[in-house]
């Protein structure tokens, strides 16, 4: 670990579930606001679409869900891969940098 998860460490400590809850509701609505309310949508709309679903995925990796669900199953699931040779050099490169990675997100999606 670096000093990266040292010193922002704490902005993914958060264990309330209102604030995540609120911000995916939020996201969500606006999501299906954006994708259902364009027919046809010009390139800069549909990278704005492709930006938004990315950002979904990302609430996996968000606290407090990530501590609850996601972090044992992504613990499964790299122990699993872990043993396909090719594929375990890249979980191992995942599983070192995983908490750099939540703590810059989460420092990212805080300011």
């Amino acid at each position: 670990s670096s000093g990266i998860n040292a010193e922002y460490g704490g902005a993914c400590q958060s264990k309330s579930w209102v604030p995540f809850l609120l911000s995916l509701g939020i996201d969500v609505y606006s999501l299906q606001r954006l994708s259902g309310g364009v027919r046809n949508p010009t390139e800069r709309q549909e990278m704005e679409l492709g930006r938004r679903k990315v950002a979904m995925g990302l609430y996996l990796l968000r606290s407090p869900f990530y501590e609850s669900f996601s972090e044992e199953r992504l613990g499964k699931l790299v122990g699993a891969v872990n043993s396909v040779p090719i594929l375990g050099l890249l979980t191992d490169g995942v599983t070192d940098y995983l908490p750099d990675w939540r703590a810059l997100y989460s420092y990212l999606w805080a300011s």
